[in-house]
């Protein structure tokens, strides 16, 4: 079977970025084969000509590399995507290679991804919502939703979930007084999200916490009616701005100018400088000078952008 062979990246927000291109190299007829870390599954389970999918964890070691090396063996790879780097793509002969290459200025991955597969613009990124998605995101009630982002991978980026329900209680007691609030997050986010949850109950506004009961795909088929999504730098933020969602994304120790989510209403905010933040012994605080006004000031800004009066 010839086929186009995908590395995604084992960080699902690169993940999100590379898919306007995978959907670029894909066409019309593509067969594809994705090799990603289990939770990625979800982004890709309805790509246009997939035929298997391959879980690898975004650190794997060297057994589980060679695993997945053995079950791509009776592949023939008609173009390999190589978004991971390292061993595994190296080892993968393939008549077109797309690896991405170090830039030679400081530009957003879109712009490299589109070098890469030698476009003249970059890509938005493509999410291929299924009707699994749909159902699990129309089961929620309708109506308006903020949607809080608050957690992360590393601890580092995460903005404190304090901060997150004072800006929500501001919102939804002044201009998005209609607007349900749903707080998402990975199964690791569990204790941040609930926390979130229960402070804001606690001051009476109600809130949902989704974060054990959307995947990654379903989240972002809710996104397409959130009226705001305010989250750190992660995959969902990334995927409320694909899903063209108003994305406001907060940056502390990583690169908006690299990673910003990608979207047509996505702006990014931080408050240190990063050369700051890279030069301090400890990246710990790197987000608390993020102050709740500017947040919620950038947040109106953005909703009225967007027509909200």
């Amino acid at each position: 079977m010839a086929a186009i062979l995908f590395l995604a990246p084992g960080d699902l927000g690169e993940a999100v970025l590379a898919t306007g291109a995978l959907a670029h190299v894909l066409g019309e007829v593509g067969q594809l084969v994705v090799v990603c870390p289990a939770e990625a599954r979800p982004l890709f389970r309805a790509a246009p000509g997939l035929v298997a999918m391959h879980d690898l964890p975004a650190r794997a070691g060297f057994l589980p590399l060679l695993r997945v090396r053995r079950e791509l063996t009776r592949l023939y790879v008609s173009q390999l995507i190589d978004a991971r780097g390292g061993w595994l793509g190296k080892s993968v002969a393939a008549p077109r290679r797309i690896v991405l290459t170090p830039a030679p200025v400081l530009r957003h991955r879109a712009e490299d991804w589109a070098e890469a597969v030698g476009a003249d613009r970059p890509f938005s990124p493509r999410l291929w919502i299924d009707a699994q998605a749909r159902r699990r995101a129309d089961a929620l009630p309708e109506g308006p939703i903020i949607a809080l982002a608050p957690g992360g991978a590393d601890p580092a980026k995460r903005w404190p979930r304090e901060r997150f329900a004072a800006v929500a209680r501001r919102l939804v007691s002044g201009p998005l007084a209609a607007a349900q609030v749903v707080v998402l997050g990975a199964a690791r986010d569990g204790e941040i999200t609930r926390a979130l949850v229960q402070s804001l109950d606690a001051d009476g506004v109600p809130a949902r916490d989704l974060s054990d009961k959307l995947d990654l795909l379903a989240a972002a088929a809710l996104m397409e009616r959130a009226i705001l999504c305010l989250g750190n730098d992660n995959a969902l933020t990334h995927a409320a701005a694909a899903a063209g969602a108003p994305t406001l994304t907060l940056f502390g120790p990583t690169d908006e100018r690299v990673r910003e989510p990608f979207g047509p209403r996505a702006r990014a905010m931080r408050g240190r400088p990063l050369e700051e933040i890279a030069a301090a012994p400890s990246r710990a605080g790197a987000m608390e000078a993020i102050g709740i006004d500017a947040v919620e000031a950038a947040a109106l800004d953005l909703l009225h952008a967007g027509g909200l009066r």
